[in-house]
């Protein structure tokens, strides 16, 4: 049982629907490619344990003492794990207790993160007067990942390891008090949102169209007098006013503020009065005329 899951921040949101519409700024083009890659390997960890009854967190921010990130807290006993994920890729080495890869870019904050966030959750439990055991572990949960060392560190898990790691966690039995734990400390998450400054791009500088919520290329086509759009790359299909909420939603995000029905048609391919019809149903207006603007409910 999942406690919390992850979502993403405003932030990341906006960077989601930025994403193929434009070429960002290096800074945001770093954080959305950062981003990608993490909750890519967090989401695979995530469905391979989503159906154990084991009470669980995903992506905890704890607010104690300066702030400390968690990808998965999961209880056993008397025990709270704490497992960080890593999505790397290639061949590497250990030097110096560092993670090395092929191209000798050397990976600093592998092992000194995981102790940090350990001394912070064992500090913020004592202080909770929670009588809880805590071991963290990194998880290398991408199947290209290979490590060429002579000794491997206690807190390593290796990717051929995960399938008996899956296997322990699901023979997990919750206990009362874990749920109560895990509803503590969900009290004190936070999301991070102050730190993340939005650059926001000239609205009509995005490439239109409606993204597909599966394989997200921007390659979901209304079909004229079909009450449905259809993915051109992986067949996805949604009905019209569904497609239409999921592109609204991107583009309330980019333009930061409220969109008329023309924006709307121009963006999806929809006739207008197929929008008008649509947007009457799940939107607020503002105006008259010309001058009317829409947000979703």
């Amino acid at each position: 049982m999942f406690i919390k899951i992850h979502e993403p921040s405003d932030y990341q949101k906006f960077l989601l629907a930025a994403e193929q519409r434009l070429i960002l700024n290096d800074h945001d083009d770093m954080k959305l490619s950062t981003y990608l890659r993490g909750v890519e390997g967090e989401t695979l960890f995530y469905e391979l344990i989503n159906h154990s009854e084991c009470v669980k967190l995903w992506d905890f921010n704890l607010k104690y003492r300066g702030n400390s990130q968690y990808d998965f807290l999961v209880w056993h006993k008397e025990t709270l794990f704490h497992f960080d994920i890593k999505n790397f890729a290639g061949h590497y080495k250990i030097i110096n207790y560092q993670f090395v890869s092929e191209r000798d870019y050397v990976h600093t904050d592998v092992t000194s993160q995981l102790n940090k966030a350990h001394y912070k959750l064992e500090t913020f439990l004592k202080n909770q007067q929670i009588k809880t055991k805590v071991v963290s572990k990194t998880v290398f949960i991408n199947p290209g990942f290979n490590l060429s060392a002579d000794f491997v560190p206690d807190h390593v898990i290796l990717p051929y390891q995960i399938e008996k790691l899956v296997e322990f966690i699901s023979s997990i039995v919750p206990q009362p008090a874990h749920s109560i734990y895990a509803e503590k400390m969900k009290s004190f998450h936070y999301s991070g949102a102050h730190f993340d400054r939005i650059h926001y791009y000239p609205f009509e500088e995005y490439k239109r169209g409606m993204r597909c919520p599966k394989c997200r290329r921007l390659t979901m086509v209304h079909q004229q007098k079909k009450r449905y759009v259809t993915c051109q790359h992986c067949q996805q299909c949604s009905d019209n006013q569904t497609a239409l909420i999921y592109l609204m939603k991107e583009m309330s995000l980019l333009k930061n503020a409220p969109l008329t029905s023309t924006e709307v048609s121009e963006w999806s391919g929809f006739p207008k009065s197929t929008v008008r019809e649509i947007i009457q149903k799940i939107c607020t207006k503002e105006g008259a005329n010309k001058n009317r603007t829409y947000q979703l409910k």
